[in-house]
């Protein structure tokens, strides 16, 4: 089981400008630490960043933490990235 799940929504709001938009969710009771729920939230919307498919605008991207990450890099979360993106 992966420790990221990926969820896209093809209808993206009008009022938004067309950008892409994106939904992070890292729960309290899968990784306690405030320092490594940010951590993980930094480095997923650094992956994002860097990974030109997701600049496609209108669309709606859910990231969800559902367990924890044995101390994730990067590169690591550019690989689980790429295994759930279409």
């Amino acid at each position: 089981m992966p420790w990221l799940s990926l969820r896209i929504s093809a209808t993206g709001d009008a009022k938004a400008g067309g950008g892409p938009r994106f939904f992070i969710s890292v729960p309290r009771k899968v990784v306690r630490l405030a320092t490594e729920r940010n951590r993980i939230k930094r480095l997923i919307r650094e992956a994002v960043r860097l990974d030109p498919g997701f600049g496609t605008g209108g669309k709606v991207f859910y990231f969800s933490v559902r367990k924890k990450p044995a101390r994730p890099n990067l590169e690591d979360v550019r690989k689980e990235l790429l295994s759930q993106n279409p």
